[in-house]
């Protein structure tokens, strides 16, 4: 039996808990990557966040990353998938920059094979690679880990094999505005386009932790069309952020509003 398999199942709401109410107001940008004051500055932005969002983000980017640490080590702390498990049939799931990417590719790794749709540099994704392995000796599939979202033919190409997880939430020239968090969020059309044109189905997913339990939601299938995909996707994405706003992935955001 391994050390994490020591910890009950029930026990972890509260054990989660207790490791994010032990973040001081002076390890905000340590454990979540923005500053007190670049929270404030989100706040103002994104209304619902408050006026001073960075202590209690900081509070659950602590807990988030302990539960999803015992979800990596041990399959009695595995996620909840309230809505189903995983489609084994190619798909193209949306998501979106809340909770972690990361470790909901690794997750989902463990009953399909999904590769990310990434923007990272080639020296980067070798390093992703050698990190990657390391996870895959626990999800042996046959099948990258990340592609490039420039390299459309790859992209297709692996959607007859497996699934990519696309993140909606970093638009580039085309984008769509919807609500979100009493604000406005640029959501791109892409990854919708993409499920359109290589005839495979569209879901919004998210790894969350309401209520300190660590939770993957993948909703049903979205329109083929893509304008009507993206608006679902939006309002998926909204119902998320209800039940957990301060899970949002800070410095993403706040690169979001050019203030990196």
């Amino acid at each position: 039996m391994r050390p994490a398999d020591l910890l009950p199942r029930f026990l972890l709401p509260p054990v989660s808990a207790w490791v994010g109410d032990s973040v001081g107001e002076s390890n905000i940008e340590e454990e979540t990557g923005v500053s007190r004051t670049g929270w404030a500055e989100l706040g103002r932005v994104f209304p619902s966040l408050g006026a001073d969002p960075g202590p209690e983000a900081a509070r659950a980017r602590r807990r988030f990353r302990f539960l999803v640490g015992r979800a990596l080590e041990s399959a009695r702390h595995a996620p909840a998938f309230p809505k189903g498990r995983p489609d084994p049939t190619p798909h193209v799931y949306a998501t979106a920059h809340v909770g972690d990417l990361r470790g909901l590719r690794y997750l989902m790794r463990r009953h399909v094979p999904l590769a990310n749709v990434v923007r990272t540099t080639e020296a980067e994704r070798t390093e992703i690679m050698a990190r990657d392995r390391l996870v895959d000796r626990a999800a042996p599939h046959d099948f990258p880990h990340a592609i490039h979202f420039r390299r459309p033919h790859r992209l297709r190409s692996a959607l007859r094999l497996g699934s990519l997880l696309a993140a909606a939430d970093m638009p580039e020239e085309e984008a769509v505005e919807f609500p979100c968090l009493g604000g406005r969020l640029r959501l791109d059309v892409r990854p919708f386009r993409l499920a359109r044109i290589a005839g495979v189905p569209c879901r919004a997913i998210f790894l969350t932790a309401p209520r300190g339990r660590l939770t993957v939601a993948i909703g049903p299938v979205l329109p083929a069309d893509e304008r009507a995909a993206v608006a679902k996707f939006a309002r998926a994405l909204e119902r998320v952020l209800d039940r957990a706003p301060y899970e949002i992935d800070a410095p993403t955001w706040w690169t979001r509003l050019g203030r990196a």
